[in-house]
């Protein structure tokens, strides 16, 4: 069983596994996750901090201070990817991207939670890792040491004042709807039951199941670990398809009272401003009816 770590009993255990260098902060703002990787023969820590609006993320040797990343990686509180769920574990996960290697770096954290008291737990399992790249590609992940993981979620939430829901929000691309790409998709149960495509036909089929939590509305139709996801759609829920931009469809989406979006035949062809809400989903989730 590991136990939760003060900030100065982390930072005493892992300057113990140095004599060159004691672990610190290495980021500004508030520290809400550290760890000491579990390679034994090339310790690195790495520190999560908060700031006002953000997040950032450094990672460095042990011994001799050297930077893995030169340019600290930063996400935007607002509209990084960002889940917290609770119940005997709470987990996190946050989307930074690097510059530096022009990837995502998706950070993972795994902690016993209190859900009574809604907070981290005295004892149980702490785990904490980075994983990249997010999105449909070989997953390289940097374990961090059991017994090392510091954490304060607590911080988490100030730098979200603006994020909550988005009432109205509109893709990071342009979407400009077509004849051949305006219609109404269903949101598939399974992944692959049909993959919306240019010409009417089925794609390919799997039995794999979709999340729980749904299937996301991403801003742009090339998602990475920091791409913000507006919405989640529902297996079963029909949506307006307005676009298509390789694998990804543009959909459209009524919010802040609007009972639906209808295009005219003088929008086709134009850039889509509104009034719907838009985002890009997958298009192996969504089956098009029509």
């Amino acid at each position: 069983m590991q136990r939760f770590l003060s900030s100065t009993t982390a930072a005493l255990m892992l300057a113990g596994w140095t004599s060159a260098a004691m672990a610190q902060s290495v980021c500004d703002g508030e520290v809400l996750f550290q760890c000491a990787t579990d390679n034994a023969d090339f310790r690195e820590q790495i520190t999560v901090c908060a700031q006002e609006r953000s997040y950032s993320l450094t990672r460095h040797a042990l011994s001799s201070g050297e930077m893995y990343y030169d340019t600290p990686l930063i996400a935007d509180a607002d509209t990084t990817w960002f889940r917290w769920s609770e119940g005997d574990q709470a987990q996190v996960e946050i989307g930074f991207w690097s510059t530096d290697l022009a990837e995502p770096v998706t950070l993972h954290v795994d902690l016993p939670w209190d859900d009574v008291n809604e907070t981290v737990a005295d004892t149980g399992a702490y785990d904490m890792w980075l994983q990249s790249p997010h999105w449909r590609a070989r997953v390289d992940q940097t374990l961090c040491a059991s017994g090392t993981v510091y954490a304060a979620p607590e911080g988490l939430w100030p730098p979200q004042n603006a994020r909550g829901p988005i009432g109205t929000f509109f893709s990071q691309d342009e979407i400009i709807p077509r004849v051949d790409t305006v219609g109404v998709a269903r949101v598939s149960d399974t992944v692959g039951v049909a993959r919306v495509t240019d010409t009417v036909g089925v794609a390919r089929v799997t039995d794999t199941e979709t999340s729980p939590e749904g299937v996301p509305v991403y801003s742009s139709a090339r998602p990475s670990a920091a791409t913000p996801i507006w919405w989640m759609l529902q297996p079963g829920e029909t949506v307006d398809i307005i676009d298509r931009e390789n694998d990804f469809i543009a959909v459209a989406i009524p919010t802040n009272g609007l009972s639906g979006c209808v295009l005219r035949p003088e929008d086709l062809g134009k850039p889509y401003t509104g009034p719907c809400a838009t985002g890009w989903v997958d298009g192996v989730y969504l089956q098009k009816i029509q």
